[in-house]
């Protein structure tokens, strides 16, 4: 699983900006229709992913979310589902990080983990959120809404869902092959 690269090019931006139509036609046509070429332009890289890259993705930043209370973990099974969600390298870079802050009480609760065959559905549905809450409110944050449909609500502010995507992003270059 690789994090998805930065777009320096205008090349890339342009790729970047197809890309993203080519999602939101593909799964949300009317919030595609609503956006601009200067909106796309805008898009964050993991909006371009494909459905499997993005689903990886989305359970790393998951993982990163949620690393603070995973590290408390005893149980072998739940820690072997998450290692199967986010491989295993990742989540041994992802334990082996200084803890961020713990969750607050009421996104702890949200993001209980006890089912291990529930561990990478969540991890998912987690990721997905923080990608969402990234967003500022506006029409690239609805047409993301609707191609991510997080499972989820979480209250982060935009700017520490970025540090968590870029944590992940971080996490996976470093673990890549």
């Amino acid at each position: 699983m690789s994090a998805p690269a930065p777009v320096d090019t205008a090349r890339q931006r342009r790729h970047l900006r197809a890309a993203v139509a080519q999602r939101l036609l593909a799964n949300a046509p009317e919030a595609a229709a609503a956006l601009d070429w200067d909106l796309l332009g805008q898009a964050p890289v993991w909006l371009a992913l494909g459905d499997a890259a993005l689903a990886a993705f989305e359970r790393q930043v998951g993982a990163v979310l949620c690393a603070p209370a995973m590290r408390l973990w005893i149980d072998g099974r739940r820690l072997a589902a998450a290692r199967a969600a986010v491989g295993d390298p990742f989540m041994q870079a992802l334990l082996a990080q200084p803890d961020l802050p713990a969750l607050d009480p009421g996104m702890s609760s949200a993001l209980r983990l006890d089912a291990p065959e529930h561990v990478g559905a969540l991890l998912q549905s987690a990721g997905a959120a923080v990608l969402l809450a990234s967003l500022t409110p506006g029409l690239l944050h609805a047409a993301a809404a609707r191609v991510l449909s997080p499972a989820l609500t979480l209250a982060l502010q935009p700017s520490r869902a970025q540090a968590l995507i870029a944590r992940a992003r971080q996490l996976a270059m470093d673990v890549a092959p």
